[in-house]
């Protein structure tokens, strides 16, 4: 096994590729694909309450990856809605900030989930593992939301933000107070918040930033209190944007397309929609 471990993390002369590209030891990759692949992660996490909206639009999870302290996220979601419907199929981790240990038990025994453990000198986070296992598992047309992961330290937060412009990045992130939608490039997202002052604001991934801020009109939208003309030319092209009162008024949704990646910031309950 450590044999296997140094030739994956020195095989490559490529920067992280060691990480995208990693076999998982304890593992057994399924041949399946799954269509909605959810992993629950450490740091802060959104009340369950708020994630009902989300789930109720999006087809069930039929993957579940727990990540170290994930396992306690997930198990309050679990206590929440009554029901074992997030039940996982891989806890992995260094599990150095897992406080209930307890729990690798409960869930082995009752989902008999399979479980890896690493150790915690490396140099990437449970997360991104999570990220890296679940690229294995989907399809062009698979979703993957992350859930979890806000908040604590800064470093952290900015590398779930840089996993938006890699390979395995996933396409929701729900925060602790934010739905966080990626709009693959040529894509258009519809939107329709619960209330007209909800804010809507527009990112670009750090891969985008040089090479998109030199771009003209590469977004156009229509329905916001601010539409694209007034964007600013940053890496936060709109901040705190929200629906015109027009199209709130008829629950006309407001729409985004975009010809370069981008990410888009809602509140939970907003009506969601890209295509």
């Amino acid at each position: 096994m450590l044999q296997k471990f140094l030739i994956n993390l020195f095989s490559s002369n490529k920067l992280n590729n060691y990480i995208f590209n990693y076999e998982f030891m304890s593992i057994n990759i399924p041949p399946k694909k799954f269509r909605h692949i959810v992993i629950f992660t450490g740091g802060t996490f959104p009340l369950p309450k708020f994630c009902k909206y989300f789930f109720k639009n999006h087809v069930n999870p039929d993957f579940i990856i727990a990540a170290d302290s994930g396992l306690e996220v997930l198990d309050l979601f679990n206590d929440y809605y009554k029901k074992n419907i997030f039940l996982p199929d891989v806890i992995l981790g260094d599990m150095d900030s897992l406080k209930n240990k307890n729990l690798l038990k409960k869930y082995k025994d009752f989902s008999k989930c399979q479980i890896e453990k690493f150790n915690p000198y490396k140099d990437f986070s449970d997360t991104e593992l999570a990220l890296i296992l679940a690229s294995k598992l989907k399809t062009d047309n698979s979703i993957i939301t992350l859930i979890g992961g806000s908040g604590g330290r800064i470093d952290h937060l900015m590398s779930i933000y840089n996993l938006f412009s890699t390979s395995i990045r996933p396409n929701f992130w729900l925060s602790s107070d934010q739905l966080i939608s990626l709009v693959p490039k040529n894509n258009t997202i519809s939107i329709l918040p619960s209330k007209k002052s909800s804010p809507i604001s527009i990112l670009l991934p750090f891969e985008n930033n040089r090479k998109t801020l030199k771009s003209k009109n590469f977004i156009k939208s229509f329905g916001l209190e601010w539409e694209y003309n007034l964007f600013r030319n940053t890496f936060i092209p709109s901040l705190s944007n929200e629906i015109s009162l027009e199209h709130f008024s008829k629950k006309i949704p407001a729409t985004i397309h975009s010809k370069k990646d981008i990410l888009v910031a809602t509140e939970f309950n907003s009506l969601i929609k890209i295509f």
